[in-house]
């Protein structure tokens, strides 16, 4: 159900920050229109850096859910639509040739307010500088097409963080985000399994992956199991630049927290 505008705005308008930091609501209605084009700021200390750590400590019950290897026609419209249900946003890292081909679910997602990062154009390792840089651009490109936006997110194929694509993004500035929690949904596992693996580990502030790509049918299945579980924990779902910003915010009020942090992958 939607939101009313004059409340967005109002919304918005009220939820400045620290350094002017904005937020969606701390308990959002369960009635009223999605926020849409909402583009919240990075804060500057993880501009250019590489995330592989959740702050421990960190008290507010938010999950950032992640879909790698889309867009795909059949799965991202199921993904999204139990996103919408559950009011709950994500971050998509998306595969270059894929974006080509469906620049459509490209808008869908920033129109259902989530966030696209760039997950390479081909999903190969390279080894070369222009090779990676090419990735890149050929990536960001296709989503600036489809979406008028800038990239400021990059995800490395198969999170592997010591590599060319990876250097050249921290280079040129993007947050290179991995994740702490891992719902294994890469493997040929079924959906209850799936969801087992998420609604089991998480601590507030972790970055969970699953994969919205060609052939994983059991993620769909599985996302509401994920949802219904840990919304009764209290839990609830926002895009990277969210939690970043919601960190942020905790670690200005309280900066012997910034070395509080645990690497926690699977």
């Amino acid at each position: 159900m939607m939101r009313t505008a004059a409340a967005a705005l109002a919304l918005l308008s009220a939820s400045v920050g620290v350094s002017g930091l904005t937020a969606r609501p701390a308990d959002p209605p369960t009635s009223g229109p999605r926020i849409q084009q909402y583009i919240p700021p990075i804060p500057a200390r993880y501009q250019g850096q590489l995330l592989t750590k959740r702050v421990r400590h960190f008290p507010k019950k938010l999950l950032a859910l992640t879909f790698d290897d889309g867009p795909d026609p059949e799965i991202t419209p199921r993904i999204l639509k139990t996103l919408e249900e559950h009011n709950a946003y994500a971050t998509f890292f998306v595969r270059g040739d894929n974006a080509e081909r469906h620049p459509e679910l490209l808008k869908q997602i920033i129109a259902g307010g989530h966030e696209i990062g760039d997950h390479s154009y081909s999903h190969e390792a390279v080894n070369s500088v222009d090779a990676a840089k090419e990735e890149l651009r050929k990536t960001d490109d296709a989503i600036r097409r489809a979406t008028g936006r800038d990239v400021r997110l990059f995800r490395p194929p198969r999170g592997v963080k010591n590599c060319e694509l990876a250097r050249q993004a921290l280079k040129a500035g993007y947050v290179v985000a991995l994740w702490t929690i891992s719902s294994a949904d890469s493997r040929p596992i079924g959906p209850d399994v799936i969801a087992s693996n998420v609604i089991h580990t998480p601590n507030p502030g972790d970055i969970v992956i699953m994969h919205d790509g060609e052939g994983h049918a059991a993620t769909t299945d599985a996302l509401p199991k994920v949802l219904d579980a840990l919304e009764k924990k209290g839990y609830r779902f926002v895009t990277l630049p969210e939690l970043m910003g919601e960190w942020d915010r905790w670690l200005t009020q309280h900066p012997k927290g910034a070395s509080r942090t645990v690497f926690r992958t699977r």
